[in-house]
């Protein structure tokens, strides 16, 4: 039931095919590049930055129904993980997405940095094939082609290890004229399973310190979140 998920939210979507891939870098050098106002989140000293692929679906505002031709599209994301106080959320670097009325939406309403980009997915039997080139004016260029696929059976991820550090979260963060709003976000844990990739074309993580050889994945089919507004939290 949609009640239970509590009063407030403002829109539904569902998230398919999602993949996140996952590397550490160093926190001194990640704070460097988040807005002074936040503070980057470690485990066991290490911070993390990811790439998360996804098609979402079935988006709607509450209170009305899904529009076909604007209730799905694809996106591809950069994102960390940060703290305010004792808070912990996600910072996005970037967001791609392949439907330009909802990228100037997300823009200006909810001060996000969308771009818009032309998308490509394609599912042959368990293997997804997603690659995404960014079109957006005035902004650095930015290709990625991947192929992934689940290796393992679905698993709940245990409060205390990585995989659930890097995946249980139910916040994200923007700064705005320095102050900063949190948006919650709700969803069933996730029902994750490792992942093989094969990163074909990559020039979107040329500047997050990417490192092949110590990257981690895990693959999710499909989970329902529901979203609220930006609320300002700044002390």
């Amino acid at each position: 039931m949609e009640s239970s998920k509590g009063k407030g939210w403002i829109m539904k979507q569902t998230w398919d095919d999602l993949l996140f891939l996952h590397w550490p870098v160093d926190a001194a050098w990640l704070q460097s590049l988040l807005p002074s106002e936040l503070e980057v989140d470690t485990f066991d000293g290490l911070a993390w930055i990811g790439i998360v692929p996804f098609e979402m679906n079935r988006i709607r505002f509450r209170g009305f129904p899904a529009v076909p031709f604007a209730s799905r599209l694809l996106e591809l994301n950069v994102r960390t993980y940060v703290r305010y106080g004792d808070k912990q959320g996600v910072y996005f670097f970037s967001l791609d997405a392949s439907y330009m009325p909802g990228v100037f939406i997300a823009r200006k309403a909810f001060h996000l940095p969308y771009f818009k980009a032309d998308m490509v997915k394609r599912k042959k039997s368990q293997q997804v094939d997603f690659s995404s080139s960014r079109t957006h004016k005035g902004v650095r260029e930015a290709t990625y082609h991947i192929k992934y696929q689940p290796t393992s059976e679905p698993y709940e991820a245990k409060k205390g290890d990585l995989d659930f550090w890097l995946t249980e979260r139910d916040r994200l963060f923007i700064v705005r004229n320095g102050s900063v709003l949190q948006g919650k976000i709700h969803h069933d844990k996730w029902p994750l399973q490792h992942a093989k990739t094969d990163v074909l074309l990559d020039t979107l993580s040329d500047h997050y310190g990417y490192k092949e050889d110590q990257v981690i994945t895990h693959f999710s089919e499909s989970v329902t979140t529901y979203l609220w507004p930006f609320e300002k939290v700044t002390k």
